[in-house]
């Protein structure tokens, strides 16, 4: 048989050129892995470290600081999202930490807590979301609650890996002196940070008994921001970043506070931790443009569906619909992308890889089919 030969030509000559595929570089693309959990420890009382080391030759997460990922075990419906709680520059090959808050009625928190996990075999997915660090050197005024401890430090974590010189004032609202933690890792963190700027950490407790010995400021942690460092002109609106982690309501005060004291929603990033008890996403079919993204960084392989034959109650309310079996039907053009609010774990992954703003827990959950087949 004859040697094929190539074609000299100037694109086989480009193409040869081309460096090899590096396996490294970071793709949009959410991956998953089977894993074991190597390291339980509690922080608090109802707080967890959690370490997942993956196989040797597994997909790389490639997670940014301040990115999550799913965690789901055997026996659990349902995974559960959390936020890597370190920088990719501190973590061991194929390792991957989290800090877990023990959640009432939370089901993945609850089998934490039964016993030491250590040696339980996991399915840990990731990366997702979109939060993380800006590329300016301007002072940061961050805000944990909870277990949002998690992404801010390992924001705080790469800016002192990548020696920004920032001043960085990380303010972390609890209860109560038990339910603080990383103490000692933040102030030996403080005392490498990058020369010519600082960090501080400045927990703030709301429940603290009056007689403690408490000497730290207290109340709600966002009001303390306002009061002793914007009111003070510690900080200042015009030359600052803000960044929030954890619950709803914490940050929606914060943001008040940030935007009556002069930054823009451009200054501003955040983190919610939303739960069941949020309002699942809906899809807008009349802007998705079936570019897949969603579809890309699904929780659940139910969660994000074709759909058809939607049946409503009264109040307009999808209370039944037919799943739509790609291959084997007219296709999504005379259907529906539809979310099922039963499968959904409210992780709202496709809400920030959605680049046409299709989806939205805020939209009409009664879903717009574009013809049906």
């Amino acid at each position: 048989m004859a040697k094929l030969e190539t074609f000299n030509d100037p694109f086989d000559q480009f193409m040869r050129k081309l460096p090899e595929p590096n396996p490294d570089i970071q793709t949009l693309r959410v991956q998953s892995n089977e894993g074991v959990i190597t390291k339980f420890k509690n922080l608090t009382a109802d707080t967890y470290e959690v370490v997942i080391t993956c196989p040797e030759g597994s997909h790389k997460l490639c997670a940014r600081a301040g990115q999550y990922g799913t965690i789901k075990v055997e026996g659990i419906q349902k995974p559960r999202s959390y936020s890597f709680a370190q920088t990719p520059e501190r973590e061991n090959e194929n390792e991957y930490t989290f800090f877990i808050r023990l959640v009432p009625g939370g089901e993945l928190s609850a089998w934490l807590a039964e016993k030491n996990r250590e040696g339980e075999k996991v399915v840990l997915s990731g990366p997702m979301g979109k939060f993380g660090l800006d590329d300016s050197a301007k002072p940061m005024v961050c805000i944990a609650g909870g277990s949002g401890m998690s992404a801010i430090n390992a924001l705080v974590q790469q800016v002192e890996a990548q020696g920004i010189a920032r001043d960085c004032y990380f303010f972390y609202g609890a209860r109560e002196q038990k339910d603080l933690y990383l103490q000692d890792e933040l102030k030996s963190l403080a005392e490498k940070w990058p020369a010519g700027s600082k960090l501080e950490f400045i927990p703030v407790l709301s429940e603290e008994p009056e007689d403690s010995d408490w000497q730290g400021p207290r109340g709600f942690v966002t009001q303390h921001v306002k009061e002793a460092y914007l009111d003070t002109g510690i900080v200042s609106g015009d030359n600052l970043k803000a960044f929030f982690c954890g619950p709803p309501p914490m940050i929606d005060h914060g943001v008040k506070v940030l935007l009556e004291a002069g930054l823009s929603n451009n200054d501003i990033y955040y983190d919610k931790f939303e739960d069941m008890r949020s309002p699942a996403p809906v899809i807008d079919n009349e802007k998705c443009v079936l570019c897949d993204e969603c579809l890309m960084v699904k929780a659940t392989e139910k969660c994000i569906t074709e759909a058809t034959n939607f049946e409503k109650n009264a109040e307009g309310q999808v209370v039944s619909f037919e799943r739509v079996r790609p291959g084997h039907t007219s296709g999504l053009y005379y259907n529906a992308l539809f979310i099922d609010e039963t499968e959904c774990i409210r992780c709202y992954a496709c809400i920030e890889a959605c680049p046409h703003e299709a989806i939205s827990p805020k939209y009409d959950p009664v879903p717009k089919t574009l013809r049906q087949y």
